[in-house]
């Protein structure tokens, strides 16, 4: 089946009179994906707002604010603080090189398709597969975090955890059914309400450590230890183990690179995504992370106990006397769990179809109804949330979250360095065929150096998070199997689909550079597009409008 997301050829020239002033608002499009047609492709319907807050939203979720305070507790406020300021510089080098690709390219299923053009069909098979797996349970993981989290208004012995995840499921399988635009939609609501609720978070945080309560400033009195640890082995693996959190936390940031196959206008749209990245990286963890570190003991009951009620973001607001702190927090954080879950229908839908559409996975996967919604692919995602009720019934809805968390954690690491080293081989065959950087719609920063650091930086974890798993443990209990799936499971199914792919159809020779295809599903833009991007570019860019290019942006 012809996929092609757009057809519709730009003139050689954007005509003269159609400049416009900086006053112009555009009308809502009409473009050719609206017409009924007898293809059924993927519909370009997520604006800028979309992918912007897409960005901000496929990344807070239950590990920032559920898991984070473990990872403190571990590794101390500096440990901490490092695992999240270092795997952020990781998902940076991701993102932009992610972006580069899918904004030239903007396909589906970018974890599986990518990959095989510019590396290796067998790298491109097992990334894919993968990517679809950490994504398929990532929506019961987040399904049994909502049912633990619901547990804190009712009682389990009123109703069981399990029917909550249930009830969760069926308005997130409505909003993706109904297509694309429904999907952006929800995700932009419920990223606004964490974006609000982690910024107020920030400015209690920083009243709260400079004394505003009435207790004096906190300083750094409680980086005491900075780094938990007897010794400096102990400090090293207690690090590496908060490094699961680090992973698990931002998992989803790539979700920009997905997005662009059903994005208005890619390459006005994709960039402005990515580029708000690196801040909303630095504010939101970083900064969350900080704060939560300096103003709470490594010992801290708050941080240690797996209680929505003992939450370091809802002890930040009982300082301060805010009455229902815990409820008000709780629910936010239920909220970031059903945001999680949402993304994870649409990444796992996506992905299977671009399998489906390279001959991966079966070709009955591909189909796509008028609406631009891969049904069946779509259909057999909502399954695994099955995994949520059926598990949190026999074992409950916390032993799933931690289990799946820890597998979830390691395999995005993994798919992580998949991209970044495709990125380079990209960029390489793109200059090789004497092809101009500047036709690209969107260039990542930092090349090569973004790239190189970023898989440097996936190898330097997993050896702290082989050390932090294995270092001075006696007894092989239930909760370190349940903590270290990635060992058993995760990574050994990766490369277990890399080699089988490999050695059945002789796949592992790397695409070379002069035969690297650059125009399949290549972007083609229309020709409102383009007029768009011009206006765009003659956007005021002094202070006095700051408040016209805010409106502009979120337009």
């Amino acid at each position: 089946m012809d996929t092609d997301l757009e057809a519709v050829s730009p003139p050689a020239e954007a005509p003269q009179d159609a400049k416009l002033d900086e006053s112009t608002d555009f009308p809502e499009k009409e473009s050719s994906e609206d017409a009924p047609t007898e293809d059924h492709n993927l519909k370009r319907k997520l604006k800028g707002r979309h992918l912007q807050m897409i960005a901000i939203g496929g990344t807070i979720g239950t590990g920032l604010l559920l898991k984070s305070g473990q990872a403190i507790a571990t590794a101390g406020p500096l440990g901490a603080l490092l695992c999240f300021s270092i795997v952020g510089l990781q998902v940076f080098g991701v993102v932009t090189g992610l972006g580069e690709m899918c904004t030239l390219l903007p396909v589906g299923g970018a974890f599986s398709q990518i990959p095989a053009r510019f590396a290796s069909e067998a790298l491109g098979f097992a990334s894919g597969w993968n990517y679809w797996v950490n994504w398929a349970l990532t929506l019961p993981a987040e399904l049994s975090a909502v049912a633990s989290l619901m547990a804190f208004w009712v009682s389990p012995e009123v109703v069981a955890p399990w029917i909550w995840s249930f009830i969760f499921l069926v308005p997130l399988a409505g909003v993706n059914l109904i297509g694309v635009k429904g999907f952006g939609e929800t995700e932009y609501v419920l990223s606004l309400m964490k974006v609000i609720a982690i910024v107020v978070f920030i400015i209690v945080g920083l009243f709260v450590w400079f004394g505003i309560q009435g207790n004096g400033a906190l300083g750094f009195k409680n980086w005491d230890p900075a780094i938990v640890g007897d010794t400096g082995l102990l400090r090293f693996a207690n690090v590496g183990t908060a490094l699961v959190t680090a992973f698990f936390s931002y998992g989803g940031t790539e979700l920009v690179g997905i997005t662009a196959g059903e994005a208005n206008n890619p390459r006005k749209s994709v960039p402005r995504a990515i580029t708000g990245t690196f801040w909303r990286i630095l504010l939101f963890y970083i900064g969350a992370i900080f704060l939560v570190g300096v103003i709470l003991p490594p010992d801290s009951d708050y941080l240690l106990a797996d209680s929505v009620l003992l939450s370091p973001f809802v002890y930040v607001y009982e300082v301060v006397g805010i009455p229902g702190a815990a409820d008000i927090m709780n629910a936010v954080i239920v909220v970031a769990a059903s945001s999680a879950g949402n993304s994870s229908i649409y990444a796992c839908s996506r992905t299977l179809l671009g399998l489906a559409e390279e001959g991966n996975a079966p070709k009955f996967l591909a189909k796509v109804d008028t609406r631009g919604v891969p049904m069946t692919s779509l259909l057999i995602t909502l399954g695994f949330g099955c995994v949520a009720f059926i598990g949190g019934y026999f074992s409950g809805s916390a032993a799933v979250f931690n289990l799946l968390s820890s597998f979830i954690s390691v395999n995005t690491l993994v798919a992580w360095m998949a991209i970044n080293f495709t990125h380079l081989r990209f960029r390489r065959g793109y200059l090789s065929q004497g092809r101009k950087l500047e036709d690209l719609p969107y260039v990542a920063p930092f090349f090569p150096y973004s790239d190189y650091i970023s898989i440097l930086v996936g190898c330097i974890c997993l050896v702290f998070l082989l050390f932090g798993a294995f270092y001075e443990v006696t007894d092989y209990d239930l909760d370190w199997w349940t903590n270290n799936a990635w060992i058993y499971a995760g990574v050994p199914m990766l490369i277990g689909l890399y080699l089988a792919h490999g050695f059945l159809k002789d796949t592992f020779k790397l695409v070379p550079y002069e035969d690297m295809d650059f125009e399949t599903n290549r972007l083609v833009e229309t020709p409102e597009d383009i007029l768009e991007n011009e206006v765009d570019a003659e956007k005021p860019t002094n202070g006095k409008a700051w408040f016209k290019k805010l409106v502009y942006t979120m337009a």
